[in-house]
This record gives C-alpha cells, sequence and structure tokens, in this order.
C-alpha cells in the first residue's frame, strides 16, 4: 500500500469469508441464549448454519394461525456475516454510544501499528415480496439467492469485541479467547 505525495492513501480490502445464519435477528438482545435452539450446521463447510427456536415445536404454536405466522417468520430472518480484512492509511477509533473510546491502541508500539484491520460486518437479508419457484422444492442455497442485502453494520474490528456472537455462548467467550503467553 503505497499513496503519492498530496493523494490520499487507497483502502484495500479483500472479504475472505463469510457465514449465512438463519433464524437469529442481528438485535442481540431479540436473541435466546444457545440453550434456546437447535443449531444445524451441518453444511458448515458451505457457511450456512440454520437456529431453530426450541419453541418453534410447541403445539399450542400451531393452534393459532397469526401465532404460527409470526413464529416462522422468526425462524426465517437470515443474516448475512462477512469478515473483511482492509488496509488504509487511516488510524481507526470506534467508540460507544457514549463517546467513550471502545478500545486503546498501545502508545508505546508506534512502530507496530499495520495499519491492517479485520471487521465483521453483517447484514439481515431482504426476503423478495413474494416466493416464486418453478420446481417442486428447492435446497437451501437456492432459497437465500432469493434475498438481497440490506443495511451493512460493522459488528467486531480487530476481535475487540470478541466476535460478537449473536447468541450467548454456553462457555465465556472472553475467557476462552485470551492468549496466555
Amino acid at each position: 500500500m503505497f499513496a503519492d505525495k498530496g493523494k490520499p492513501m487507497q483502502v484495500e480490502a479483500n472479504m475472505y469469508d463469510h457465514t449465512v445464519i438463519k433464524g437469529l435477528s442481528p438485535i442481540r438482545k431479540e436473541n435466546g441464549s444457545e440453550q434456546d435452539y437447535s443449531i444445524f450446521n451441518d453444511i458448515e463447510n458451505m457457511g450456512f448454519i440454520s437456529y431453530v427456536p426450541k419453541y418453534i415445536s410447541d403445539p399450542q404454536n400451531f393452534v393459532d394461525s397469526k401465532i404460527n405466522k409470526e413464529i416462522h417468520k422468526e425462524a426465517h430472518k437470515i443474516i448475512f456475516r462477512a469478515y473483511v480484512l482492509f488496509k488504509t492509511g487511516y488510524k481507526l477509533h470506534l467508540k460507544d454510544k457514549y463517546g467513550k473510546n471502545l478500545f486503546e491502541y498501545e502508545t508505546h508500539k508506534v512502530d507496530g501499528y499495520s495499519w491492517q484491520h479485520v471487521g465483521v460486518f453483517e447484514t439481515l437479508m431482504e426476503p423478495p415480496p413474494k416466493f416464486t419457484k418453478w420446481s417442486g422444492s428447492e435446497n437451501y442455497m437456492e432459497w437465500v439467492q432469493k434475498h438481497n442485502f440490506g443495511t451493512w453494520k460493522l459488528v467486531d474490528l480487530d476481535n475487540w469485541l470478541v466476535g460478537n456472537p449473536l447468541v450467548i455462548p454456553k462457555f465465556d467467550v472472553k475467557k476462552t479467547s485470551i492468549n496466555y503467553e
């Protein structure tokens, strides 16, 4: 990455991975814990994980058609999560809604700053107005391809939010991600 004198430095960005997550909301407080879902990642190598709420199998939810429709609407939300490596000539600073820095750069490592970051971006996929299909059935990938990208949000930067999980994990994320050297 080089800049010509007097010209702004170009941003280099590469999406190196992605995950499609079905059944969760991008608003974390609307999701339960891992114990509240049956989690299917049998096609994880294709980047697809499905969270099925355990309450969906409650027979009472099928008695009222309005509740039944709302339950399926919630269970069919799709989040596209992109992992992007980018390099910029700007030093990034993130602040919370109160203006407090979310993290501080180590001031004693002036030469150690690489200008390179890993960002995790998410969008809630928007379904088409009406699903139509030509064949009698469709697979997950065909179904997902009918959706459009919504508004993108940065949900983690350089792992400062420990991946910012969508659900409350069974283990303490911060304890298992600490590097003991």
